[in-house]
């Protein structure tokens, strides 16, 4: 049996590994060159981080990008959650844009902020709530 304190507490495990997993995508030079390829509102690229720690409800998160302009070129970041059924609970898979307007230079330097570990942080617990029924989905 799965509670929403449970999968709130596996995210929080998970979180370190995610945001680690965040910064190396944006470091790595073929994940750029293929983030630089993409034109403005046509696709977005993801990649996941797959929960194999525990027998969480929480299957993956991940990073999402997209194109905004072609010149100058801005970016929008996005975060998700995927969290299985279970016996309290609904089935989410859901992503978050959580900045948008930025240069790919200005989403690596905010993705190693306390702001982006807070915020990515808060909207997942929320997430979990929503999807235990908890709090209402007024956003």
């Amino acid at each position: 049996m799965h509670d929403c304190s449970e999968t709130i507490a596996s995210v929080n495990g998970i979180l370190e590994y995610f945001f680690d997993f965040v910064v190396m995508c944006l470091d790595n030079a073929d994940y750029k060159k293929e983030i630089k390829t993409l034109l403005p509102f046509d696709i977005i690229m993801q990649s996941k981080l797959k929960n194999v720690f525990d027998e969480s409800l929480v299957k993956s998160l991940g990073l999402s990008m997209m194109r905004m302009d072609l010149d100058p070129p801005t970016y929008s970041l996005g975060v998700s959650i995927e969290i299985a059924e279970g016996t309290y609970n609904h089935a989410i898979d859901v992503t978050i844009f959580i900045s948008a307007g930025k240069t790919l230079e200005e989403i690596e330097e905010y993705v190693r902020t306390d702001d982006f570990a807070t915020q990515v942080r808060d909207l997942f617990e929320r997430r979990v709530e929503i999807c235990f029924g908890q709090t209402k989905t007024n956003e």
